[in-house]
């Protein structure tokens, strides 16, 4: 069962798969998202020099809330200090001392070209502190000002602290299925969409 209200993860992260980390036509497929900056963090691609800091923050509880195993994580971690891209991961820098708070990744939607599927996590040291919905919040937009008109975020029906946030950020349910995750695991789960909100371009009326 996921923990509820500790592990902040949501769909992407359950669709990230160890296979295919450097391959270029999977590199081809993910949307380069400029670095966000939020109140406290900055949301960045991973660096060689993330690595540790990147493997103390996918705890047990992360793992077992992920439904990830061992080796996902470890090969994460080691693709991260190879300096070797891993599609769609991003990490979060506090912005007040550098240290680093959790990770998300962003991948295509699975049969919409203009939908990317969202996931999150915060390290052991950083959770409670609202670290998760300032930086999903800042994802968000930054996906949709990338030019994507959907984010779609799965979780565990059971895990309220997603569900909060997809409340908080105006995202709404779009389906209830249950999730295969990783380490083979079957859990009933809810998947949200946050839509792009059109503007209207002002109407300028004719001088005279």
């Amino acid at each position: 069962m996921l923990v509820v209200g500790v592990l902040l993860v949501a769909g992407g992260l359950w669709a990230w798969r160890v296979s295919g980390l450097v391959d270029k036509e999977v590199r081809g497929r993910y949307h380069g998202l400029r670095e966000v900056e939020s109140e406290r963090l900055l949301v960045r691609r991973p660096v060689r020099q993330d690595a540790v800091a990147l493997a103390a923050a996918i705890d047990a509880e992360m793992l077992a809330g992920n439904g990830w195993t061992d080796r996902e994580a470890r090969t994460m971690v080691k693709a991260v200090r190879s300096g070797y891209p891993v599609p769609g991961l991003l990490v979060f820098e506090a912005r007040s001392d550098g240290a680093l708070v959790g990770g998300a990744t962003v991948h295509p939607g699975a049969t919409d070209p203009s939908s990317r599927t969202l996931g999150w996590w915060i390290g052991p040291r950083h959770r409670r502190a609202g670290y998760a919905s300032e930086a999903v919040a800042a994802l968000v937009e930054a996906i949709h000002d990338a030019g994507f008109a959907t984010v779609e975020i799965g979780t565990s029906e059971s895990n309220l602290a997603v569900r909060r946030i997809c409340d908080k950020i105006g995202a709404t349910e779009k389906d209830r299925r249950a999730q295969r995750l990783p380490n083979g695991s079957l859990v009933p789960s809810i998947w949200y969409e946050h839509r792009q909100v059109a503007t209207d371009e002002p109407s300028v009326s004719p001088a005279g």
